[in-house]
């Protein structure tokens, strides 16, 4: 109950508003968040996204149900962990 209810109430813009205020008003910040991928209306996967601008995919749906020795699944979705280890990874070894 409690996940449902949080769907869809603008989290990600939220995110995104309070990114831009923050850098406008001279704050430094990094970090990223995910964001939903829809192709004709059906959820697809999720894109991960920094703070800077970069974005890569995370995850999409797998038709293949077999999964091979070197693909990471949470449910229905194929992880994509080069590229999120290649977004994320060098903006968390700048934290200090």
């Amino acid at each position: 109950f409690f996940h449902s209810l949080f769907l869809g109430v603008g989290k990600t813009t939220l995110i995104q508003k309070v990114t831009q205020a923050l850098k406008s008003s001279g704050v430094p910040i990094d970090g990223f968040y995910t964001q939903e991928v829809r192709e004709g209306g059906r959820r697809t996967g999720f894109d991960v996204v920094t703070l800077s601008g970069n974005r890569g995919p995370l995850s999409r749906v797998s038709s293949d149900s077999s999964a091979s020795r070197r693909e990471y699944r949470v449910g229905q979705y194929v992880v994509d962990l080069v590229s999120f280890e290649q977004l994320v990874l060098p903006m968390l070894r700048n934290v200090s």
